[in-house]
């Protein structure tokens, strides 16, 4: 510097220093510049933004030079929100003039955030090329994770700088991958040198776990090294890490096996092939006997010489009528499905006869089936008379024929309302009236209950709840479907042949007999129906028996229960009446009505236990299924068991034993047979308390004969009445015969409330042993009090 200049500096200085000293005249207040600069800014002759905390001011233009300050200081990137805490201004604000750096300089760019210039590109560019060079490979997901940029933003910058600051090749099947040329071929001989040295089917992901190679790359490289033939053999399966690589030494071994296996054996199996290393066997064997004609099955592939030989052993077994079982001519291999695809294309090809594939596998000819069919003619013989005498051939037929199945039918009258009409013009004319005039009406209508589907043993001496029983031998299957030979039957007289006695023949026997089974039992029903059309004319003599004997038991039990409706009302309390009314009903009048119930039942092929006695629901389902014509007489007759009146019963059972029901007469009260009923009443009463042994059962006997005896009436009561009987006999005994009669009845109730262990027990039977004799005796030699001896007593 000159003597000049340093003169001049020195002058500046001193001007400066007396400036300073001095005072000013007038100076501004902080509120004056706050008031000027806000006025400033209204008249927007001044543009600044405020800091955050409100004490300074910025101009735009000094915004943008700092944030470019920031971003030079921070290596070229630098976060928004980061830059407005250090500029201590309004995010707002900085992004809006960072956003104006972006639109004017194209070097800056603003990406998640944050503001990057040209120079942090080019820098993690280089750091890039750096990295690809060490590693041999980079993916835009670890520079992503690397950089904490989005992947777009780094896929596009090594884009461009691909070939220029960064080294390196893009991966063609991902492009978010790149690699060196010196990983490539590192690799590459890595691969070539593994598959070179493979001497057997490896899978890739053996290969690619020893070769430490990257799955995406080794799968290019495999594939350029098979188009350049540098690797001896292919690669087979789905491209992935479950394909297999096959060594060209190996298919040919493998082909050579093949062939000579073949060439032996006529067939190839899939699961060998499978273990040689062959992923698609089918397909292999497509392509390999590709002039050979192969059945392709589930588990093999068959040629022609195995196919041929099954051919020549079925055309035996048909020559020969017999069977053969095609499972023994194939190898155990054959899947039991394999061999039923070759019997039926086997039998394709043979000339059309009557032949039959049993058990899948299994070849039986016509002639064969008909020699065991021959076997059952005794026993379809034996059955078929079975099924007609037990009753079970008629059962199913009447079934079919109430049901419209047509397999039994015969030859029958055009509708059931005209035979029943037909029936009861029969029984109001009649041929000499009486009892003789219903059976004769019955004699008549049988032939066209056969027709309807009735059964003669039905009405047979036996009990004719014993209807719908089915014979031994025979079995109800189904409703209307009648089984005569079981399949366990068949088997077992299949079993006893010799051409089906070894134990593999198990099967084969149950399939035959299942075979046999609908003809067999069909030739069955065909016998049982010749033997019963010769039966009908020999059992009508049977049911008219049957029927008359049932008409007079009914009416020899509806003539006792008048009876005993007399002797009820011999008690005046209406209570007592009503009471022995009901046991009355629940007893005797009940079982009249169960015999009714089981005869229509019986006669309309109605379904119920005959062995049991019939509950309401029973009876209320035989009302619902019994004709049309019956359902209203059975339904009242139903209706009065529960009530109190014997009446009730008396005026129901008529029409129910009648024309349209049981076809049966009951006959009107005779005063005459009344004595004979009331002498055999009272000596099956006598012969009773002769033989008890019981005090209860020999008082209860005991006052039921001296009820007959003082009323000429019979009583039908159970043991809860005879305390009743004893206080109405009262005023018709000597006081004698009472206080005997009071007494044991005191000592009978004592018994019977008394405990098992009571001291005083044994006492007290003796007692009631001792005067046991005392009753019969009253009981047996009693005489009804004349007037007089009444009147004195």
């Amino acid at each position: 510097m000159t003597a000049v200049d340093w003169d001049e500096v020195k002058r500046l200085a001193a001007d400066f220093q007396r400036a300073q000293l001095s005072s000013t005249i007038q100076r501004l207040s902080e509120r004056n510049c706050i008031e000027i600069v806000n006025k400033l800014i209204e008249l927007k002759l001044l543009d600044v933004i405020f800091t955050n905390d409100g004490k300074e001011y910025i101009t735009p233009q000094q915004l943008t030079r700092e944030i470019r300050d920031e971003l030079y200081v921070h290596g070229g990137r630098i976060n928004l929100v980061e830059l407005a805490k250090l500029l201590n201004v309004d995010l707002s604000q900085v992004s809006a003039r960072a956003a104006e750096i972006e639109r004017s300089d194209s070097s800056c760019t603003i990406i998640l955030g944050q503001l990057i210039d040209k120079t942090y590109i080019k820098r993690i560019a280089q750091e890039i090329d750096e990295k690809l060079s060490q590693q041999g490979q980079i993916t835009i997901g670890e520079l992503t994770r690397h950089y904490d940029l989005p992947s777009d933003f780094l896929q596009t910058i090594i884009e461009k700088e691909l070939g220029k600051s960064i080294h390196g090749r893009q991966d063609k099947t991902d492009l978010q991958v790149f690699f060196t040329d010196a990983f490539v071929a590192r690799n590459r001989a890595c691969v070539r040198g593994a598959l070179s040295a493979a001497t057997r089917p490896t899978p890739v992901s053996q290969l690619l776990s020893q070769c430490g190679v990257p799955e995406r790359l080794f799968f290019s490289v495999i594939e350029s090294l098979l188009e350049m033939r540098q690797v001896p053999g292919v690669v087979t399966g789905k491209q992935g890490s479950n394909s297999i690589y096959v060594p060209s030494i190996y298919s040919k071994s493998q082909n050579e096996y093949v062939n000579s296996f073949y060439r032996t054996n006529g067939y190839l199996e899939y699961d060998a092939l499978s273990r040689l290393g062959i992923g698609d066997p089918q397909t292999f064997v497509q392509k390999h006997f590709s002039s050979e004609k192969l059945m392709l099955l589930s588990s093999c592939a068959v040629g022609s010489q195995l196919v041929e030989q099954v051919e020549a052993a079925v055309e035996e077994a048909l020559s020969t009528a017999s069977f053969l079982d095609v499972t023994p001519l194939l190898p155990s291999v054959f899947q039991p499905e394999d061999v039923e695809i070759i019997v039926k294309e086997v039998l394709g090809k043979c000339p059309s006869q009557n032949v039959h594939i049993l058990c899948n596998t299994v070849v039986v000819s016509e002639q064969f089936l008909q020699s065991m069919t021959k076997l059952f003619d005794d026993v379809i013989q034996k059955k078929a008379e079975e099924s007609v005498s037990s009753g079970a051939y008629l059962y199913a037929q009447a079934d079919n024929k109430l049901h419209g199945n047509k397999s039994f039918d015969h030859d029958q009258p055009s509708s059931k309302a005209d035979r029943r009409e037909e029936r009861r013009k029969k029984a109001a004319t009649g041929k000499g009236g009486g009892g003789t005039q219903g059976r004769e009406t019955k004699t008549k209508s049988t032939k066209k209950k056969y027709m309807r589907g009735k059964t003669a043993a039905e009405d047979s001496d036996e009990d004719i709840s014993s209807a719908p029983a089915v014979g031994k031998g025979s079995k109800q299957t189904g409703r209307g479907k009648l089984e005569l030979l079981s399949l366990q039957e068949i088997q077992d007289i299949l079993e006893g042949q010799e051409s089906l006695q070894e134990d593999d023949f198990t099967e084969l026997v149950e399939e035959i007999a299942a075979h046999l089974y609908p003809c067999l039992n069909k030739a069955a029903l065909a016998a049982a129906q010749v033997v019963f059309e010769s039966t009908i004319a020999s059992t009508a003599q049977t049911r008219r028996k049957t029927h008359s004997e049932l008409q007079d038991k009914l009416n020899a039990m509806v003539t006792n229960v008048r009876m005993f409706e007399k002797g009820i009302k011999h008690f005046t309390n209406k209570e007592t009446q009503q009471q022995l009314a009901k046991y009355l009903l629940k007893s005797i009048c009940t079982e009249v009505t169960n015999e009714v119930f089981l005869f229509v039942a019986q006669e309309n092929m109605i379904q119920c236990d005959h062995n049991k006695d019939l509950t309401p629901e029973v009876r209320m389902k035989i009302v619902n299924e019994a004709p049309d014509e019956a359902r209203d007489a059975l339904l009242k007759l139903h209706k009065s068991l529960n009530s109190t009146s014997v009446d009730d019963f008396l005026n129901c059972i008529e029409p129910a034993m009648g024309p349209g029901v049981c076809d049966m007469m009951l006959r009107k009260p005779d005063k005459k047979k009344e004595r004979p009923q009331l002498f055999a009443h009272r000596q099956a009463l006598l012969e009773q308390l002769s033989v008890a042994s019981d005090p209860a059962v020999v008082l209860h006997v005991a006052t039921l004969v001296l009820f007959q005896a003082v009323t000429q009436t019979m009583l039908h009561a159970s043991g809860r009445f005879v305390s009743g009987i004893v206080a109405f006999l009262q005023p018709h005994v000597t006081l004698d015969v009472f206080n005997t009669l009071q007494k044991y009845h005191d000592l009978v109730l004592k018994l019977l409330t008394m405990a098992e262990d009571d001291t005083s027990r044994p006492e007290l039977v003796r007692s009631l042993q001792e005067g046991m004799a005392s009753i019969k005796e009253v009981a047996t030699t009693f005489k009804k009090l004349t007037a007089a001896e009444k009147a004195q007593q």
